[in-house]
């Protein structure tokens, strides 16, 4: 109840700013516990190419990837092993600063668009 509360607290602070000084202020809350789970593997490949990030790097972190693979065992028996397209494997120590990259350009993405919400030309 108390996380409720403060969420409500900060609303209204947010909404009082913006009427004191005329603005159009925000807060953006990102829960990133187990997004990285979501994050599909072209989009990570892109994005890393978009940050500058080639050639034997990148070809490196293709290959993690390609070769993820994963079994469930339901009531005991094994199912057919497929492939991972979104993740990274539990332990991989690539994947906190790959989420970071990811993140990142996010942050820029935001930074560019209130950029330009200013000064529109």
């Amino acid at each position: 109840m108390q996380g409720w509360y403060n969420i409500c607290k900060s609303i209204n602070v947010i909404y009082h700013i913006n009427k004191i000084k005329d603005k159009n202020y925000m807060i953006i809350s990102i829960d990133a516990e187990k997004a990285f789970d979501k994050i599909q593997h072209p989009f990570l490949i892109k994005m890393l190419s978009n940050v500058g990030i080639e050639g034997s790097y990148l070809d490196i972190i293709k290959a993690i990837d390609e070769k993820s693979i994963t079994n469930i065992i339901l009531n005991g028996q094994n199912l057919k092993a497929f492939h991972l397209r979104t993740g990274k494997r539990q332990g991989c120590l690539l994947s906190p600063l790959l989420f970071n990259i990811v993140l990142e350009v996010l942050a820029t993405a935001i930074r560019h668009e209130e950029k330009n919400e200013k000064d529109p030309n």
